[in-house]
């Protein structure tokens, strides 16, 4: 369901009415933030989502579209005051993958150095 909003001609206020759409791709549109229709017709053509409908590409995009393209958020600031190398380092160890990489390897292991960046990876068995 899409407003369509109309202006009589003798009237100076708009009304808001329902109007169905047979197209079926403005929802998977919206689901995916806003994902361009190119990329939802590459997600449909190499089967990549489950249930989703043939795309037609749209060729207009809407203004909400426009708008949430241009929105950004802000990270919020860091209350840790790291002043050297190793004062702060985050750790992330990723669950057992599904196929395991060349090595035989089914986890990793992150560790990432807070004031210069520096990564470290560790494949795990």
């Amino acid at each position: 369901m899409f407003p369509l909003y109309l202006k009589s001609s003798n009237m100076s206020e708009s009304y808001a009415h329902s109007v169905s759409s047979q197209n079926e791709t403005w929802p998977w549109h919206y689901q995916y933030r806003h994902l361009p229709f190119k990329s939802l017709r590459r997600m449909e053509k190499q089967s990549m989502v489950l249930g989703l409908p043939v795309i037609d590409e749209q060729s207009s995009s809407s203004e909400e579209c426009i708008l949430r393209k241009h929105e950004r958020h802000c990270f919020p600031k860091s209350e840790s005051q790291v002043k050297g190398h190793v004062d702060l380092v985050h750790i992330d160890l990723c669950c057992p993958m599904q196929n395991p990489s060349i090595g035989g390897c089914f986890y990793f292991l992150t560790f990432i150095d807070d004031f210069s960046r520096k990564t470290w990876f560790y494949f795990l068995k």
